[in-house]
């Protein structure tokens, strides 16, 4: 078994499938990555469990980013697929069980992962699914922390076009 399993969390789906496999292995630390993208205020980013509250969306108790009124509040990332402002009940219970460590990725790490990935090893991972692995290059900073399996829960040709046009230039491709 892996020591850490990491994956994006928007909504949640992806993560639970493959955290669900390693709940019961208490020397695997799984961990959620959330999008962090532009800064920590409401609205420039979609970090639910980081920083989010409980509430109800969609009928069901989560945490929830919401304004004073308890409305789903505005949400940002640079990966379509994780811009949610709640999240699955069932992460939220692992986070509040401890079960799950959440961190965030912010838009920098991600796109610099999404380059570094393709770059090492020819794989464009979906932007939702660079954000897990920006924070394994993260995580792998650390002293002794053992192997560390990334979630890829998507292609990247979906956005591929975005990133060379948005943040090509910035990486030297024209």
């Amino acid at each position: 078994n892996p020591d850490h399993v990491v994956a994006c969390v928007g909504g949640g789906s992806n993560a639970m499938g493959i955290f669900s496999g390693f709940l019961d292995i208490e020397e695997t630390k799984l961990h959620g990555v959330e999008a962090g993208g532009v800064g920590t205020k409401l609205g420039e980013h979609a970090s639910t469990l980081t920083y989010g509250t409980p509430g109800t969306i969609h009928g069901f108790k989560c945490y929830l980013l919401q304004n004073e009124k308890g409305e789903p509040a505005s949400v940002y990332s640079v990966a379509s697929g994780l811009d949610y402002p709640g999240v699955g009940p069932e992460h939220s219970m692992l986070k509040d069980m401890e079960k799950v460590n959440y961190g965030v990725a912010d838009d920098k790490e991600t796109i610099d992962a999404f380059y570094e990935l393709s770059r090492l090893e020819g794989i464009i991972p979906a932007l939702e699914s660079a954000h897990a692995v920006a924070y394994a290059f993260k995580l792998a900073k650390e002293p002794n922390i053992g192997t560390i399996l990334i979630n890829l829960s998507g292609r990247g040709d979906k956005d591929i076009d975005f990133v060379v046009e948005q943040y090509g230039k910035e990486y030297g491709i024209n």
